[in-house]
């Protein structure tokens, strides 16, 4: 493996002191078999680093490692690392940091200990004098009344290395009434050479929204309140606090107070008391702008937006506190009150309780010093985002058609906008106010506004990571080293992990664990925040519905595989992976005898009836269509976090059972542009698996039929289609979103020419350079060129179009006789599908599944 050169700079003018940094570094196929071979070097001196293996290729070695390390840095200086290959592995100096005492699980750090109390969400700090600091999670109800914690088992250690020790407590939150109230997990991360902790803390309602008629408002009955989340922190003996509102600033106001409370109600921005942030009655709940300092009710200092610093000394010793994102996710608080230190993640000073919707949660973090000279405001406002030179990920295959250091042409000028325009991202946030702790992350879908009349205020309207903007922002950052990138992606990942994804197992298979749409074209959100679909609309841009459902056209899993690779994140593999078992259970069922029944009315019915007439029905089970193509590239991000586990086989499945060579295209209807237009990212589904199978080395029959059909469906979109716009009269909303779709036809001519004989690609490659040519011109010009779907849709589709490798398609076997078969479906086949789909309904049947099938799709309870 060659060397891999990472830099960090710090960008803020603030000295960086044993700051903890995290990256994840893609590693060559078959090159590290073992995280003990790799050394991170600063110069000639290792760093004391901590290697966690994030995914494995095919044959065993290590995919991605993430690297955990602590830096120093001086103000704008910058540092250069080196990821090293060692030739023999490293032996384990580890000390065992973590042990079980009569108190509880006590990790050691050089600053002390943390204990963590059996079955209990609290914690206490004890110092080398013995002295202890006690804290704990409290939350309580819609009226105030204070919950019980009632944990599953003891705090479990997750993570264990040299610089950090993570552990994890799960449980319910128990109301009075002894009633559930909401589900909790709760991570410690405990750094050992600097005593620094860090609490992540993830509230959960695990419960199913009713949502009837398929509408999503607040106020719905499978929703739950609260009035207050906070971490408590009780502080021996006498103590005074300097409260910094304003820690980033260059030269930041301190306040000496003995006690406070810093409240952060809006986002204090322009649009603070945006419709964005309606309660279910439609009432905005913000209600002064930004934050204000009080001590014992006097006001002693306001301003728009805060980043505080909180730093206690007390008798024991000091104690600093910052909250990453406070004005941000507001509300937000940090109070002091006597010798009780409260961090209000969500803080009782709200004007209206909390709703937290069926199948929705929330992470939020605090970061806890126990002693001086950190650089913790830094840490928590303005963390170092170390940057990898882009040719390791091109020498890795980290990211498919990636080639890095080329000159920057018409396509990176559109998407440099997103970060430079007068519309840029950040920009669009603040157009709606795209803040507060349900909001934060997501993108303005400002293009929703473009049939609004002058002067209109702007729908509310979310993204929901359309076309896989997450994705796009780690491709960007990973060609760029732009820190806005990587900012953009974080954000709108731990968003997506949270909000968007339907986190429930109690509604029907295929809602539970399933994306929600963005807001409904053309609509105001109204009060059904992300979830699409309001009762206050009485029309949808779908013609005939008004209501409905996460659904398969609208899974977009890539971003958050990257995400999780970059960053470590386990929420954003978590919720891959529940969005591929989300898709397998609505494309395949998840059994019983009603179930199978709808099925074969559903799919077999109209194929039935089809012979009947004497028509020739095809052999497909999947419709063709971006439905698809996000299943496939659901099943193939799966297949490289589990590269065991059987998901690519279940995609060679699904592709043969969607698409033969020898089809007849023209019945498929592919030109009738309102229905068909998105057979695009099915197409380019089945490339990157072409891609993914090509770099596992696995060029099998399934490879070779997928190759073929491609071509096959290649040659006909030279031969017959033609930029969307050229014929405007067939389009409903002929805009230039159009337009911006037509990337994915020039990229897929790009990637045809990989396959292609000599002659071909070279015919391939012009028919892809014109239609890029004339796309980009267009946009260049366009006063759409900045909007949110646009911009995500280049960016998505970037890459096939710079120096492509050629493969020759000439070099393949020929097809198998296997797939010479008819693509006719008969009446033997028919019969045996259903007689199949009986047969699974009656084994996997059961008097509760048929019920519980009944009562979801009832809406009983």
């Amino acid at each position: 493996m060659e060397k891999v050169a990472i830099q960090i700079r710090e960008p803020n003018g603030t000295a960086r002191i044993k700051e903890p940094v995290g990256l994840g570094i893609p590693v060559p196929k078959g090159t590290v078999r073992n995280a003990q071979q790799l050394a991170l070097m600063d110069g000639d001196k290792p760093l004391t680093v901590q290697l966690q293996p994030l995914a494995h290729w095919p044959d065993g070695s290590i995919r991605w490692v993430h690297a955990s390390t602590l830096v120093d840095l001086a103000p704008n200086d910058q540092k250069d690392l080196v990821l090293a290959n060692l030739k023999t592995p490293s032996p384990s100096t580890t000390k065992a940091a973590a042990s079980q005492t009569a108190g509880g699980l006590q990790i050691t750090t050089a600053t002390g200990c943390v204990i963590l109390k059996p079955d209990s969400l609290a914690w206490q700090v004890r110092n080398p004098n013995n002295e202890v600091v006690p804290s704990a999670v409290i939350l309580s109800d819609d009226a105030g009344a204070p919950c019980t914690a009632k944990a599953e088992s003891n705090w479990e250690i997750t993570h264990k290395g040299p610089v950090f020790v993570a552990a994890t407590l799960k449980g319910q939150w128990i109301k009075q009434t002894n009633e559930p109230l909401a589900r909790f997990e709760c991570e410690l991360r405990i750094f050992l050479e600097t005593g620094l902790v860090q609490v992540e803390l993830v509230t959960h309602n695990p419960k199913r929204a009713r949502h009837p008629g398929g509408l999503w408002d607040l106020g719905d009955p499978g929703s739950v309140h609260f009035r207050e989340l906070a971490v408590e922190t009780t502080i021996p003996g006498s103590s005074t606090a300097k409260v910094t509102p304003q820690a980033t600033d260059e030269s930041p106001s301190v306040l000496n107070l003995a006690d406070f409370n810093l409240y952060q109600d809006s986002s204090g921005g322009e649009n603070w008391q945006s419709r964005n942030h309606v309660d279910a009655n439609g009432e905005v709940t913000a209600q002064f702008c930004g934050y204000r300092l009080t001590n014992a009710g006097k006001l002693e200092h306001e301003g728009k937006r805060a980043n505080p610093l909180v730093s206690i000394q007390h008798d024991s010793g000091q104690l600093e506190l910052a909250v990453p994102h406070f004005w941000q996710s507001f509300p937000t608080s940090l109070r002091k009150e006597g010798n009780k230190v409260t961090v209000g993640l969500f803080p009782k000073e709200s004007k209206k309780v909390y709703e937290l919707q069926g199948g929705e949660r929330k992470t939020l973090r605090c970061l806890m010093s126990y002693q001086g000279g950190t650089s913790l405001s830094a840490m928590a406002y303005t963390p170092l985002a170390p940057i990898i030179a882009p040719e390791c990920y091109e020498r890795a295959e980290a990211f498919p058609w990636f080639k890095a250091n080329t000159q920057p042409g018409p396509l990176d000028h559109l998407i440099a906008e997103g970060l430079e325009g007068e519309s840029n991202f950040f920009a669009k946030r603040e157009v709606i106010d795209e803040f507060g702790w349900r909001n934060f992350g997501d993108i303005f879908a400002d293009h929703e506004t473009l049939y609004q009349a002058k002067g209109e205020e702007p729908f509310i309207s979310h993204y929901n990571n359309q076309y896989d903007a997450i994705y796009g922002f780690a491709r960007q950052f990973a060609l760029t080293g732009d820190r806005r990138w990587f900012e953009l992606m974080d954000d709108l990942a731990s968003h997506v992990a949270d909000i968007d994804i339907y986190h429930t197992e109690e509604d029907r298979a295929e809602y539970n664990n399933g994306l929600f749409w963005h807001t409904d074209h053309y609509l105001d959100a109204h009060t059904a925040t992300h979830r699409t679909f309001s009762k206050h609309n009485d029309t949808s841009s779908t013609p005939g519905q008004t209501g409905g459902g996460p659904a398969a056209e609208h899974c977009y899993t890539t971003g958050l595989l990257y995400h999780y690779l970059l960053t470590g994140a386990a929420s954003s593999k978590e919720a891959a992976l529940k969005l591929a078992g989300w898709m397998v259970a609505s494309h395949e069922g998840t059994g019983g005898i009603l179930e199978a029944l709808l099925t074969i009315k559903n799919q077999d019915l109209p194929k039935l009836k089809a012979l009947v007439k004497g028509q020739s029905p095809t052999r497909h089970r999947y419709p063709f269509t971006r439905g698809t193509g996000n299943y496939l590239t659901a099943l193939i991000d799966a297949s490289i976090l589990e590269p065991n586990k059987s998901w690519l086989s279940k995609a060679d499945t699904v592709i043969r059972a969607t698409i033969h060579p020898k089809d007849n295209i023209v019945d498929r209807n592919l030109l009738n542009v309102e229905t068909g237009w998105s057979y695009l990212i099915l197409l380019s589904a089945i490339v990157r698996y072409l891609y993914v199978k090509r770099t596992n080395d696995e060029l099998d029959d399934s490879y070779q039929h997928a190759a073929d059909c491609f071509m096959a469906y290649a040659e006909w979109m030279r031969n017959h289609e033609s930029l969307f716009l050229v014929d405007p009269e067939q389009l409903e909303f002929p805009n230039h979103t159009w337009v911006a779709q037509d990337i994915r036809k020039a990229m897929l001519m790009f990637q045809a020419a990989e396959f292609a004989t000599e002659d071909q690609a070279k015919a391939f490659q012009n028919t892809g350079e014109n239609w890029l040519t004339e796309t980009c011109e267009t946009l260049k010009h366009s006063d759409e060129c900045e909007y949110s779907r646009i911009l995500v849709i280049l960016m998505q589709n970037y890459g096939p179009h710079i120096n492509a490798p050629s493969i020759h398609h000439s070099t393949l076997q020929q097809l198998n006789d296997t797939f010479n078969k008819s693509t006719q479906l008969n009446w033997a086949s028919l019969m045996s599908r259903i007689l199949m789909r009986l047969g699974r309904g009656i084994i996997t049947f059961s008097p509760g599944r048929e019920k519980a099938w009944l009562d979801a799709r009832l809406n009983r309870q």
